[in-house]
C-alpha cells in the first residue's frame, strides 16, 4: 500500500538543522512491525528518482537561499553515522522558483526528483533502487545551508508513488 510521507505524518519528525552543516531537518521513523520502501524510481517525468515536492522557508518566511543542498540520508541502529543514499543536491533553485502545485506538474516533475546512489547499476540489472527503511531505522532529508528552516512556514512531502509500507 502507498503512504503519503510529509513533515506533518505521525511517522516523521521535523528538525532545526545546523547552519553550514549537512543535518537532518526531516527524520522518518516507520512504526513499529511496519517498513517502508522508498522507491528511486516514479514513473512520473522522464527521469529516474524520488520526486519529493517542498516549499524551504526561513524564520521571516523568505524561501532558503537557492546555494541550500538538499541530500536523503539513511542510518540504521548498527551505524555509527547517516549514510548519504541520494546524490546531493546542491541547490533548491526548482523549490525556490515553482510552488509546490508547479512541482508536481508533469513538465516540471523531474527538477524535484533525487536519484538515489547506484540507480544506474539497479537499472542495469533490470532492477528498480529502492531504500528500505525498517521500523528501528531513519531515513532523513537532509540540508546544508546559511539559513535554518521555519517549520511553521515551511512544507515537504514525498511523491506517495515512491513510498509503499510494509508490513
Amino acid at each position: 500500500m502507498t503512504k503519503q510521507l510529509s513533515n506533518i505524518s505521525d511517522i516523521a519528525t521535523e528538525k532545526q538543522n545546523v547552519p553550514g552543516q549537512m543535518t537532518p531537518v526531516l527524520e522518518i521513523s516507520p512504526d513499529d512491525g511496519l517498513g517502508l520502501i522508498i522507491r528511486g524510481m516514479v514513473a512520473q517525468g522522464s527521469e529516474a528518482g524520488i520526486p519529493i515536492y517542498a516549499d524551504l522557508r526561513d524564520s521571516d518566511g523568505d524561501p532558503l537561499p537557492t546555494d541550500t543542498a538538499i541530500a536523503l540520508e539513511y542510518e540504521a541502529p548498527s551505524m555509527d553515522k547517516a549514510d548519504t543514499v541520494s546524490f546531493i543536491q546542491d541547490n533548491i533553485r526548482a523549490y525556490n522558483s515553482l510552488a509546490i502545485d508547479e512541482q508536481q506538474n508533469v513538465e516540471n516533475i523531474d527538477a524535484v526528483k533525487h536519484v538515489l546512489k547506484g540507480t544506474q547499476e539497479a537499472q542495469a540489472e533490470g532492477k528498480v533502487p529502492t531504500v528500505q527503511v525498517r521500523d528501528i531505522d531513519s531515513l532523513y532529508v537532509s540540508l546544508k545551508g546559511d539559513t535554518q528552516i521555519d517549520w511553521a512556514q515551511s512544507a515537504l512531502y514525498v511523491d506517495k508513488n515512491a513510498v509503499r509500507q510494509v508490513s
